[in-house]
């Protein structure tokens, strides 16, 4: 006998390229883009915090490098 290849009723389709592209564009439209002053605030803030972080990374890191330094030269292995 043969098969019954009808889709059930409560199986999802993909939805087809169109479909998604017009979500696309609808989700594009709700975004709110923030004003020209307003990013580049966020970009200066982003950019000094970048260059804080490092240079606290960069003195940790020579600290204890020196404190490494210091206690294999006291145990003689340097």
């Amino acid at each position: 006998m043969g098969e019954n290849t009808a889709k059930k009723p409560n199986e999802k389709q993909k939805p087809g390229l169109g479909a998604i592209i017009a979500d696309h564009k609808a989700e594009f439209r709700k975004i709110t883009w923030p004003k020209k002053d307003e990013a580049a605030k966020k970009t200066v803030t982003v950019i000094v915090m970048s260059i804080l972080f490092g240079v606290i990374i960069f003195c940790m890191d020579t600290i204890y490098t020196g404190l490494q330094d210091l206690a294999l030269n006291l145990l003689g292995l340097m």
